[in-house]
């Protein structure tokens, strides 16, 4: 069995430096809890949520398409109904506004490309 001996003065030493390295990582788990806290707030939870999502491919598409099926069924509604007070006719508005929104969400595509055409040829 081998006997090392140690000074007091290099105990001293390494005494020191393990104190030094036990403050480091009390910085670092406190640095950490900070980031984690900072990351939990719910109004960053909130921002994150709302950037990853404008950022997801096909966004900007699926907005036009939701607001143009929306706009059409609003708009369809509206024709149906035209002021009524009867409750069935405006039930059946809600019906129609439901079923032109989809079909024009669906078909937002040719819609868009359609009315893109019909602009060019009046603007000729």
């Amino acid at each position: 069995m081998k006997t090392t001996l140690y000074t007091a003065s290099h105990l001293q030493l390494q005494i020191a430096e393990l104190e030094t390295l036990a403050r480091q990582q009390e910085e670092n788990m406190k640095d950490t809890t900070r980031a984690i806290l900072h990351d939990l707030k719910p109004v960053n939870l909130i921002k994150d949520a709302f950037n990853s999502t404008v950022k997801a491919p096909g966004f900007g598409k699926n907005v036009l398409r939701g607001t143009l099926g929306l706009a059409a069924g609003f708009i369809s509604k509206k024709i149906f109904v035209m002021g009524s007070s009867n409750v069935l006719k405006k039930a059946l508005g809600t019906v129609v506004e439901l079923g032109v929104a989809k079909v024009v969400a669906n078909k937002a595509d040719k819609i868009t490309s359609g009315g893109i055409k019909m602009l060019n040829k009046a603007v000729k």
